[in-house]
């Protein structure tokens, strides 16, 4: 089946991309990240991230820190669900730490 991609608005600026690969109808790799429209730069941009890439589910936040450990079920659906809920509910958290940074002048990510 490959790589699909879906995007869930959650709040006027904000939103969910969501990247699946399944493979014989199997869930194989995901990722899930906070994107947040920047109204100073017109358009939408990451803040926080939870992939697989590497092989290890972690965490990234844009400007900030890359390849965070982080704890996860083991199963590939059950983490996806867990790393959803977290960034939902610490949303507002991570959007105001990427702004605080971007003022401080730290590059961004691509």
């Amino acid at each position: 089946m490959g790589s699909q991609q879906r995007e869930f608005p959650f709040a006027l600026d904000r939103r969910l991309r969501l990247t699946l690969r399944v493979e014989r109808g199997e869930l194989v790799a995901w990722a899930v990240q906070l994107e947040w429209f920047d109204a100073e730069e017109g358009r939408w941009v990451w803040v926080a991230r939870y992939d697989m890439a590497g092989g290890r589910p972690h965490r990234d936040r844009n400007r900030l820190a890359r390849h965070e450990t982080v704890s996860l079920p083991k199963d590939p659906g059950r983490a996806l669900k867990v790393a959803q809920d977290e960034l939902l509910v610490r949303s507002e958290e991570y959007i105001k730490a990427y702004r605080l940074a971007k003022a401080q002048g730290k590059e961004a990510w691509p």
